[in-house]
């Protein structure tokens, strides 16, 4: 996981992550 971009949203109380693998697609949905 170390090789993969994580962008965490925290201005929300439920935070937004976005897993980006190397290739821009992401692997991960809002929850």
């Amino acid at each position: 996981m170390s090789m993969n971009a994580v962008g965490i949203d925290v201005s929300k109380r439920k935070s937004t992550v976005a897993i980006l693998r190397p290739g821009g697609e992401v692997v991960a949905s809002p929850f």
